[in-house]
């Protein structure tokens, strides 16, 4: 693997991802799934009939929940820097490979089928021709 700057910025990304998503406890996960069942329970019961206690789980469901969201902002944040991380780190993204042209590293050849030819090209070919 060619290190470069995509490749060590992707590392640093991936790095503090995973320091953030390990650093933080996963004890926060607990309240939450608490929380999503309880949701879960008092809407099966406001279905059933019984308004009150559905109301009163579903209550005491989101505030759980709630209460947990810094911890799952957190996670999703640390998600993110994974994905973007390794989407560095690994190489092509979705624009490299639907054929646009790219920054490339110095001294690599491109990747091309066919000659590109600028305005540039005609006029300095048409300069040859007249010498």
């Amino acid at each position: 693997m060619k290190i470069t700057s995509k490749t060590i910025i992707g590392s640093i990304l991936m790095f503090i991802g995973l320091s953030i998503f390990f650093g933080g406890s996963l004890g926060g996960l607990i309240p939450t799934l608490i929380g999503a069942w309880l949701i879960y329970v008092g809407v099966k019961k406001y279905d059933k009939g019984s308004k009150t206690t559905g109301v009163i789980l579903s209550i005491i469901g989101v505030l759980l929940v709630a209460q947990s969201l810094p911890f799952l902002l957190g996670i999703a944040f640390a998600g993110v820097l994974l994905y973007f991380g390794w989407k560095m780190i690994n190489g092509e993204s979705a624009k490299e490979s639907s054929g646009r042209t790219t920054y490339m590293e110095p001294n690599t050849a491109p990747n091309m089928k066919e000659p590109m030819h600028t305005s540039f090209d005609q006029e300095w070919e048409d300069f040859l021709k007249k010498k």
